[in-house]
Formats: C-alpha cells, sequence, structure tokens
C-alpha cells in the first residue's frame, strides 16, 4: 500500500494542470504553457504574403512547417475536426508573382478576399525594397489589419515595411544583422535588438536571418498550439528550436571608406600587427596624433573606439582559425594578442555567445 500511495502521488504530480507548469523557453522567448493554451481556443488564419523579389522557401517553407504544425496537431486528438491551422498564400491582387530567384509563385488570393484573419507573415524580400515600402495599399492594409487584432510577422527585410506601418515606433524588433545599421538609419524610433534572432511584442513578431522563418514557424506552432507540439514539429524535421542570437553568425563590418586616410593607414597597421600587444599609446604614436584626437577621429570614422576596433578585429580573426584550422585554442588565444586564454574565452562567448569550442563545432570546416 506504501508503494502504490507514492505512485498515486506522483501521477497527481505529474497530471496537474498546464497552468502550474514551468514557463517553457522557446527560442529566446519565455512561452507560459496557460498563455499557450488560452491563444489556441480556435483555428488561427494565417495569411502568408507572396511579394515581388521574395524569398520563395520564407513562404513555401513557411507554409510547411505550419502544415506539418497542424496535421501533427490533428494526429493528437482526430475527434477535433477543426485544424490548428489555416493557410493562405495571398498577393496583392491574387496575381502570380516573381520571386527573386526567377521562379513564379501563385497565390491562393487577392489581399481583398482575405477574411478574419489572425496571423499575417510577411516574408524575406531580396532586392531593392523601395517598391514594396512605397506601396501605401499594402502598408495601409497592414495597418489596419493590426487594429482589427492581426498579429503581424516578419522575417528578416521583411520587417521594414512592418515597420513602414509606423506599428514599431517605441517597440522592440530585430532584422538580419547585415540590415541592421540601414534599419537604425531608417527608423531610429524602433528599438533595434539584431542580435535577437526572434522578438515578441504581442501582436507584433520579428524574426532576424534569412532562415528564421523557421524559427518564427516553430514560435506560432508553440503560441498559438502548444510548447510540446512545436518541440515535437522541430524533431520531426530536424530543426533546431534554440536559436535565440544572430551573433554567432554576424561578422564585423569594418568601415573603410570615410576618407580619412590617417585612420585609414592606422587600421591596416592594426589589421598586420594585431598579434602584438598594443596600447592606446602605440596606436596615437603611430598615427602621429595626441590620444585625444586620435580618438575624437577614430570613432567619427569607423564608429568604434580604437581599442574596440582592435578587439572585434581580433575576434574576427579568431573566429576565422577556429573556422578554418585545427589549431589550439591556447595558440589561437596568443597568436591574436591576447596573453591569458580564459580571458579570451570569456570575451569570444560575450560577443559571440558561443564558447571557442562550441563555435569550432559549428561552424568550423575541420569538423570530427
Amino acid at each position: 500500500m506504501r508503494y502504490l500511495s507514492l505512485l498515486l502521488l506522483f501521477v497527481c504530480i505529474v497530471d496537474l494542470p498546464l497552468s502550474y507548469s514551468q514557463n517553457f523557453k522557446f527560442n529566446s522567448v519565455c512561452i507560459d504553457k496557460k498563455s499557450a493554451i488560452s491563444d489556441n481556443t480556435s483555428m488561427k488564419r494565417i495569411a502568408i504574403l507572396a511579394l515581388e523579389n521574395c524569398l520563395q522557401s520564407s513562404v513555401t517553407g513557411f507554409f510547411d512547417i505550419i502544415s506539418v504544425a497542424s496535421r501533427q496537431d490533428s494526429l493528437t486528438d482526430p475527434k477535433n475536426p477543426v485544424p490548428l491551422f489555416d493557410l493562405a498564400i495571398v498577393s496583392d491582387d491574387g496575381e502570380p508573382i516573381t520571386c527573386f530567384n526567377g521562379l513564379i509563385l501563385s497565390p491562393h488570393m487577392g489581399r481583398s478576399q482575405c477574411r478574419s484573419l489572425d496571423i499575417i507573415m510577411i516574408p524575406v524580400i531580396y532586392g531593392d525594397l523601395t517598391p514594396i515600402l512605397a506601396n501605401t495599399e499594402l502598408i495601409n492594409w497592414l495597418r489596419e489589419q493590426h487594429s482589427q487584432g492581426v498579429c503581424i510577422s516578419a522575417v528578416c527585410a521583411g520587417v521594414f515595411p512592418m515597420a513602414q506601418t509606423g506599428l514599431l515606433s517605441g517597440r522592440t524588433a530585430t532584422t538580419h544583422w547585415q540590415l541592421a545599421q540601414d534599419f537604425q538609419k531608417q527608423y531610429p524610433e524602433v528599438r533595434l535588438k539584431p542580435e535577437k534572432m526572434l522578438v515578441d511584442e504581442g501582436s507584433l513578431i520579428t524574426a532576424g536571418g534569412v532562415t528564421a522563418y523557421m524559427d518564427l514557424a516553430l514560435y506560432l506552432t508553440a503560441r498559438f498550439g502548444s510548447p510540446d507540439l512545436a518541440s515535437s514539429v522541430s524533431k520531426n524535421l530536424l530543426i533546431d528550436p534554440a536559436r535565440t542570437w544572430q551573433t554567432p553568425y554576424a561578422r564585423m563590418n569594418f568601415n573603410t571608406a570615410h576618407g580619412d586616410e590617417t585612420i585609414l593607414s592606422l587600421q591596416n597597421w592594426m589589421d598586420e600587427n594585431l598579434s602584438d600587444s598594443i596600447t592606446i599609446s602605440d596606436l596615437a604614436s603611430q598615427a602621429g596624433l595626441g590620444q585625444r584626437t586620435l580618438a575624437r577621429r577614430f570613432k567619427k570614422a569607423t564608429g568604434d573606439t580604437p581599442l574596440e576596433y582592435l578587439q572585434h578585429l581580433r575576434i574576427g580573426k579568431a573566429r576565422t582559425l577556429l573556422e578554418t584550422t585545427t589549431t589550439p585554442i591556447e595558440q589561437i588565444t596568443w597568436d591574436i594578442g591576447y596573453e591569458d586564454v580564459s580571458s579570451f574565452r570569456r570575451l569570444f562567448k560575450r560577443i559571440t555567445h558561443l564558447s571557442p569550442t562550441a563555435y569550432r563545432k559549428r561552424f568550423g570546416l575541420f569538423r570530427r
């Protein structure tokens, strides 16, 4: 009887309502299982926008993942005839569009035929964004749909038309790390977090890199279905559900087109001598400038202080060595001008969000 009582107690604990469960950390955004259930009260209608020069896989790949999620959900509850998601590919006027790779994508309908939407997904756009940002009918439609309670999501450059609506003003968002500077110049009122893979602002969801449509699809599955369903889909389709940061993929953009020949010469010297021990005094002497003048001119030209720039150079070199060689991490530390291996490891992880060992395992060309 004692063992039976313990067994019954264990069963009661595991069978607690989901509202008592711990929050589920999915893709850097914490999803409360109770919240996920409250969102899953009926079929969710999703319109995936088909825009000129869009990345076809960000439309059809997203469609596939959400379709698999809906099918897997129906298999867990075969008595429920209502699917989790109802999907439609939507163009401006219902006519086919040309993807950036030249393939023709045929939509299910035009925007005017959309009724009672729950979610809109803006895909990855390649090339010139000007025609889409100038499409006032599309921008006004997005704004109107949001005012009616529709959740708007966007991936990569698709975040630009979302920002064009003004809906992201004063809010947090992400986009592809390579587009961050242009985005910040164009939409300074948005709190941009380009290091993030996905940002959820409730009715506005943004995702970063080109393949972040996969992260977005899994996230929507977790939020509007359940975290367990999203986990099952990720395993079925072999998609990593834990991509939190873009920083492991990002590369520093070293500005050399600033026109300050003295600073450019110093940049070249730093690149050639980064394995040496370099101080701000050394840099000022090499440039023939006072330290304050150097700091002011260097920051104006590159956007970084001299020592920040040197740090980025060294970490960039370390990343290359980790990717392309089997050189021990200790040797890499010394080769890029650092003496303390522990300090280098901490700095590398702070900048890339991966340890040197983890970075090599993910990106190294000589993986074992």
